[in-house]
């Protein structure tokens, strides 16, 4: 997505984009996938079950390639902090990649998001997914 912004001629900051993929890998891995399909709603208030499913998946770990995919990117962009975007939040100046990968499972267990997937996941659809950005800050 950057580079395609950069190639317009646009100019872009330096950064990395974690795919809809990699969520769905995240999805996968975490087990989380597994949760949202897991009893479909049958008209209940879906809020207590959404932030059961948030709190529970908190403390997944990124895994495999995505952990080494995250952490090369850290590496080679080279900046003291970065910011992680998704989908109207940002947070800004990580300093770790503890932090970071924090700061993307957040993104990725919105709740507004996790109120999308449950909803899907109830009509048997796809789960949706969505990018996250990790912004180089200036130093």
């Amino acid at each position: 997505m950057l580079d395609l912004l950069a190639h317009a001629g646009l100019l872009v900051p330096k950064g990395m984009v974690l795919s809809k993929e990699a969520h769905r890998e995240f999805l996968d891995q975490s087990g989380l996938l597994e949760d949202l399909r897991a009893h479909p709603d049958g008209g209940e208030d879906p809020a207590p079950r959404l932030l059961k499913i948030c709190l529970s998946h908190r403390s997944s770990m990124i895994r495999g390639e995505l952990n080494r995919a995250i952490c090369d990117a850290l590496i080679g962009l080279g900046s003291p902090s970065v910011t992680v975007a998704s989908e109207g939040s940002a947070t800004r100046h990580l300093k770790s990649i503890p932090e970071v990968k924090d700061a993307i499972k957040k993104a990725w267990l919105s709740l507004e998001g996790l109120e999308r997937q449950l909803e899907a996941a109830s009509r048997a659809q796809e789960i949706p997914t969505w990018p996250v950005l990790i912004l180089a800050e200036e130093g």
